[in-house]
């Protein structure tokens, strides 16, 4: 059944009509170079980049996930979302200049600046390979995934078709415009989102008899109760959920921002405007889920039980279906494809620099041209969209997706953080922690099978644990091999760890190098890291919490959360005048920088 008006369809072709125009019109200038392709000629402004970094991350799929988890396990759960900004606070402070100041197009050519030996071009291959088709190839699934679960509910077309119209669209617009249309629109695209979604909230749960109205029913109803609108678990509970929380917590957040957000942080103007970006990206990340939440909560009230062909992934959109008038429901279902765009877009930018910058100009035509580069990058967007399709079909639940990809990435996230600023990690190093994190979960995966408690959907529960107990295991199991095969293996030579130092200057324990190269200045890891990064996270969390607490009706501990902000606003403005405020307008480069043989010096300083 068609649940849009014509009115609808006229606001959603108006933005699609938008979409094309800028598609068109950055086309040209996208298609000069690679580092325009890729990273906007690195001349974009910096709220253009930190608004195009929340929008990359605000996807069709995320109300749905959010949705998903609070209906599950309540918003106390939701931490595993919140726990992300602690690595954005460590990526303001830390890696935002790191990051600019190597240079770099994209986060896996680093292995070969970094360390030494055929053991780092293995890497940089297998690495991106995996992340650019595999990993990307399944983000890119869910996303879709999500979209074709908005579509199929608010218009009745199944979701074949939907994923028909959802690769087209996107797919269109990320080979003609490559980072410069994709930010353009990002901007766009972000106001609709954040404006349609928040008026949504506020429609549905004055629908629902407001805010205390929503939670009193939601406690009282059968399989939910008080700690589904409570934002921390209870210390009485023995549920788990307070060793989840303290896990969530201690070890998500231990990763260096690499992924699409270097690549925007790379595309800055200078590390002053990569600090700025980044901080903007930050605050955001921290309070979007309170966009979503209250529309969850209401999810519950209006249907606390699905039947028939609905499913948990589509309660967020029937709650759009129920509460909104044609136009209203139209702006919506654009905010979605917004979304949606937006992060398809920014995944089939960075997926297919992967596999042109880091496999087909490195491995196979290494004195190809800018035409051929551009031409191979469009290319691997069609062969990652396509793949991605063919996947959607596939799943059943975006959470469970997500939790799996999860488990597969973190252990060489935390090695990716040391990498910067201990000596001693080497390119088999991350090839045990990525490799490591890969075995262990596809064999929880293949245990859940094999003893039969695995759920209907495409990657199961796995053996009954909560994931986030299944996630300390394997990180521990995966440290533990990385820091044996660490020690038992030679570091990179001298030379490499010493020409990397002096072009990024990370701070830390570098005792394989001269005392003359660690002397230098300008080091982004200091005493005083550890406290700016504090800052960082108490403007962040005490903004969320204040929030929450509002939306939650515990008034008593707003005063206190909005103090936690202005003591982060006075720790992150000290610093900011200290360490970023001088920072020269180009990064510091003393020579030409040569990786895998090839000068690497960006557009920008040539």
């Amino acid at each position: 059944m068609n649940h849009l008006a014509t009115i609808d369809y006229i606001i959603i072709a108006s933005y699609l009509l938008m979409l094309a125009v800028v598609g068109i019109w950055y086309a040209k200038k996208a298609g000069r170079g690679t580092d325009d392709f890729f990273l906007g000629g690195r001349s974009l402004p910096w709220w253009a980049l930190g608004i195009s970094m929340a929008a990359g991350s605000f996807a069709s799929d995320t109300p749905l996930v959010i949705t998903e988890i609070v209906r599950t396990d309540g918003i106390q759960r939701v931490w595993w979302m919140f726990s992300g900004v602690i690595t954005l606070s460590a990526g303001v402070v830390l890696f935002s200049r790191l990051w600019r100041r190597a240079c770099l197009v994209t986060d896996v050519q680093l292995y070969e600046f970094r360390y030494s030996g055929k053991s780092s071009a293995i890497l940089r291959g297998f690495r991106a390979f995996y992340g650019g088709f595999f990993q990307n190839t399944i983000s890119i699934a869910w996303v879709t995934f999500g979209m074709t679960a908005v579509l199929s509910t608010l218009t009745g077309w199944n979701q074949y078709a939907s994923i028909g119209i959802c690769v087209t669209v996107a797919l269109t617009y990320a080979v003609a415009s490559g980072l410069y249309g994709s930010v353009m629109t990002d901007m766009i695209g972000f106001v609709v989102k954040v404006g349609s979604m928040t008026a949504l909230a506020v429609i549905c749960v004055h629908q629902a008899g407001g805010m205390k109205s929503v939670i009193d029913t939601v406690n009282s109803l059968p399989n939910y109760g008080p700690s589904h609108t409570a934002l921390f678990p209870s210390m009485q509970s023995r549920d788990g959920q307070v060793a989840a929380l303290m896990i969530n917590l201690g070890l998500m957040w231990w990763a260096d921002a690499g992924g699409f957000v270097m690549q925007r942080m790379s595309a800055c103007r200078d590390e002053k405007d990569a600090v700025k970006a980044t901080l903007l990206f930050t605050i955001f990340q921290a309070i979007r889920p309170w966009i979503w939440i209250p529309v969850a909560l209401v999810s519950i009230v209006w249907f606390p039980i699905l039947t028939g062909n609905e499913s948990i992934t589509q309660a967020y959109p029937l709650v759009v279906r129920k509460s909104l008038d044609a136009g209203l429901r139209g702006l919506v279902v654009t905010s979605f494809i917004a979304a949606f765009t937006s992060t398809i877009v920014c995944q089939l930018n960075w997926g297919s620099s992967y596999l042109t910058n880091d496999i087909y100009k490195r491995f196979m035509r290494k004195n190809a041209t800018s035409r051929e580069l551009i031409g191979c990058a469009r290319l691997s967007s069609v062969l990652l969209m396509l793949s991605a399709a063919a996947i959607v079909p596939l799943l059943s639940s975006i959470t469970a997706v997500m939790e799996f990809m999860t488990m597969i990435y973190l252990g060489g996230a935390i090695v990716s953080f040391f990498r910067w600023f201990w000596w001693r990690i080497n390119a088999w190093s991350e090839i045990t922690a990525l490799v490591g994190g890969i075995a262990v979960a596809i064999l929880y995966l293949v245990l859940s099978l094999v003893w039969g408690k695995a759920d209907p959907g495409w990657i199961g529960t796995y053996l009954g644990w909560k994931f986030e107990i299944r996630m300390a295991i394997q990180t521990g199991i995966v440290l533990m091999l990385t820091l044996a095969v660490t020690l038992l293996t030679r570091p990179s030579s001298k030379e490499q760890l010493e020409e990397f130092y002096r072009k990024v200057r990370p701070g830390g324990f570098w005792g394989g190098i001269s005392k003359e190269v660690r002397s230098l200045p300008g080091t982004a890891l200091s005493l005083g890291s550890i406290i700016d990064i504090l800052g960082v996270l108490a403007v962040a969390f005490g903004l969320t919490l204040t929030i929450g607490f509002a939306i939650l009706q515990q008034f008593v501990y707003v005063l206190p959360s909005c103090a936690a902000v202005a003591l982060g606003i006075y720790r992150v403005r000290g610093w900011y005048r200290r360490e970023v405020s001088e920072l020269g307008v180009r990064p510091v480069v003393d020579a030409p920088l040569t990786i895998a043989g090839e000068q690497v010096v960006p557009d920008d300083l040539k």
